[in-house]
């Protein structure tokens, strides 16, 4: 008998639990297994299969890159099996389908009018939309706990198991409070930045990186005292309480500024753009529901 028909679902919880906490002992209480049957069954696994999942050590455990692989394929086993079981829940509910959204700050506006116009093709659709920066979100997509990802495409995104579709590109822009000491000033230089703090997005986003690029077209640096910040509430809430500058892309900063949160500070124009897509995996047709809420945001990007 193959080592998979041996498998249950908590063997595969257990296996993702492994991965994640390095830790026979922790892994052992979490699972409600002692520690040495936990062993017994690792070592029987490990034999049946025919190579190491884990390499032992002084501080704990560590996936050998077999490892990896057995437990990057029972994560999502044990993604979809979960999946299936709220959606099913859902369906008792009167609920028909579901889809699990992950939307980087930059696209929420372009995200949620997308959103409204699939509930009234799908009223009796489940949606979550999850918000985080892009790399958190592309390794959930990957590993399949959710179905779509929103945001900036560039960078090592391009290198996962995904498929891609640019909606827009647009340039980049520096905002601040409507009160703001630059606010409503005309042919900013960009020297006067340098007297206030900054908030930027993380290193490592792709949003982050076009704007390192565009200071260096510029011939400038970061300042040292800035905030980094993944959070775009908490970043509004920061420019609005202070004099702090801010960068966001063009058609965020346009919405604020149209609501009259934010400013958009009249800077030389920034020739470095950033394209904003959303990323879906590869070798699985995608849903009904996922396919309508594609077209949806294509509409919302025009």
């Amino acid at each position: 008998m193959s080592w998979i028909a041996k498998l249950k679902f908590h063997h595969l919880k257990t296996l993702v639990a492994l991965a994640e906490q390095k830790n026979l002992t922790r892994v052992s209480e979490l699972m409600n297994i002692t520690q040495p049957a936990l062993s017994k069954w690792l070592s029987g696994l490990e034999e049946e299969i025919g190579m190491p999942l884990f390499e032992r050590h002084s501080k704990g455990i560590r996936p050998t890159p077999g490892g990896l692989l057995v437990v990057k394929h029972a994560r999502r086993l044990v993604n979809d099996l979960e999946r299936s079981t709220r959606d099913i829940e859902l369906f008792k509910e009167g609920i028909q389908g579901s889809l699990m959204i992950g939307s980087s700050p930059v696209a929420t506006d372009v995200v949620s009018k997308a959103v409204l116009d699939l509930l009234k093709d799908y009223p009796n659709v489940h949606v979550r939309i999850i918000e985080s920066v892009m790399t958190p979100l592309l390794e959930q997509l990957v590993s399949g706990h959710i179905d779509a990802v929103i945001g900036r495409v560039g960078g090592s995104a391009l290198q996962l198991p995904l498929n891609y579709k640019v909606l827009y590109t647009e340039p980049i822009c520096f905002v601040a409070r409507p009160w703001h000491p630059l606010a409503g000033q005309s042919n900013i230089d960009w020297a006067q930045l340098g007297d206030y703090d900054w908030i930027v997005w993380p290193t490592g986003t792709p949003i982050r990186s076009s704007i390192d690029h565009a200071l260096v077209d510029l011939g400038m640096m970061m300042p040292a005292n800035h905030v980094e910040s993944g959070s775009m509430s908490a970043t509004v809430r920061m420019l609005q309480g202070s004099d702090m500058v801010g960068i966001l892309s063009q058609r965020l900063a346009d919405s604020f500024a149209k609501e009259r949160q934010l400013v958009i500070l009249d800077l030389p124009k920034i020739e470095q753009k950033g394209s904003v897509g959303i990323f879906w995996r590869q070798n699985e047709p995608p849903s009904d529901t996922l396919e309508a809420f594609l077209g949806h945001l294509v509409e919302a990007s025009r």
